[in-house]
């Protein structure tokens, strides 16, 4: 894990403030980055589960067809206005995703299906 120094020790003059505000303005875009390819490799994998789960639908059990109606209920029911660029909402989105992780995993192994 890469750290980074302080981004201001004692500021001082104003050209000390800029340089903290230009590193931190670097780290904000590299940790957003960061965070939104973790949360599209999630549901690039939960998508993998559901495809999964798909082909066995005809074998599923009525409690995997539960879960996935469940599942697809959450999705349908996310209250974000993303124009708006909250934190909240991002939020929602992360938790949304362990949500449906949980979910969509219970529902492989009661159906039969190894995890990709």
């Amino acid at each position: 894990m890469k750290r980074f120094p302080r981004l201001l020790a004692r500021p001082g003059d104003s050209g000390e403030v800029e340089q903290g505000l230009a590193s931190l303005s670097f780290l904000l875009e590299e940790t957003a980055a960061h965070y939104v390819a973790r949360l599209q490799r999630e549901i690039r994998q939960l998508t993998l589960i559901a495809q999964g789960l798909e082909r066995l639908e005809d074998h599923a059990g009525k409690r995997g067809q539960r879960l996935l109606a469940k599942a697809a209920a959450k999705l349908e029911s996310l209250p974000i206005v993303p124009e708006k660029g909250r934190r909240k909402d991002l939020r929602k989105i992360d938790r949304l995703i362990g949500e449906l992780e949980e979910i969509l995993e219970q529902a492989a192994r009661e159906d039969g299906e190894p995890p990709p």
